[in-house]
C-alpha cells in the first residue's frame, strides 16, 4: 500500500505535525506550502488542516515514475564468449 492509498482510508483531517511526519519535512515547510496554496488545505478557526482524500488525490497527480538506472558494467568486467 502506498502513501496515497493509506490516506484514502483515513477518516479524520490531518494536522500539520501529522502531514509533516508523513512527508518527512518540517512543520514550517508544511505551513509555507499550505499558505502559498501549493498543497490542498483548509482552516478551522486558526488551525490548518488537510483533507486526507483531497491530499491523496493531489499526491497522485504529482507522482511521476522515476527511472531506475541499470547496473553498469565496467570495461574490465565485460564477458567474453
Amino acid at each position: 500500500m502506498n502513501l496515497a492509498d493509506s490516506l484514502d482510508e483515513r477518516t479524520t483531517a490531518l494536522t500539520v505535525p501529522e502531514l509533516a511526519k508523513l512527508l518527512n519535512i518540517s512543520e514550517r515547510q508544511v505551513y509555507k506550502l499550505a499558505s502559498s496554496n501549493r498543497i490542498p488545505s483548509f482552516k478551522i478557526g486558526g488551525s490548518v488542516r488537510f483533507d486526507p482524500s483531497a491530499f491523496a488525490a493531489w499526491l497522485r497527480g504529482r507522482m511521476v515514475p522515476v527511472p531506475v538506472p541499470s547496473a553498469r558494467v565496467g570495461r574490465n568486467s565485460q564477458r567474453r564468449p
